[in-house]
């Protein structure tokens, strides 16, 4: 069997990180207006990937995307540690909190 065979039977699945240059197409906001949106907490910030390249989940921008109006940042952070004994962050909203509105 043919590489590009192959390649027609992998299944299509979405990234579970986004870099830049997809959010920007995703979204069809300019870098600086992605930016400037995250630092006034209207669009999800972006995580760590290792080293210096960083990227958005998946689940975020789908959230986002949804209800950018309704959009609310994750706020609390509390580190847990897996059963190796790594520390391991858990990021989530808080449920009392109202979504944010500008008007």
């Amino acid at each position: 069997m043919s590489f590009a065979q192959n390649a027609a039977t992998l299944p299509e699945t979405e990234p579970a990180f986004y870099r830049l240059a997809d959010v920007i197409r995703i979204t069809a906001l300019s870098r600086s207006s992605i930016y400037r949106r995250i630092a006034a907490g209207e669009f999800p910030p972006q995580v760590s990937l290792g080293g210096r390249a960083t990227g958005w989940r998946r689940e975020a921008l789908q959230s986002w995307v949804g209800d950018p109006s309704g959009f609310r940042p994750l706020d609390t952070c509390e580190v847990r540690h897996s059963a190796a004994g790594a520390r391991v962050r858990h990021v989530a909203a808080s449920p009392d909190r109202p979504p944010l509105r500008r008007g």
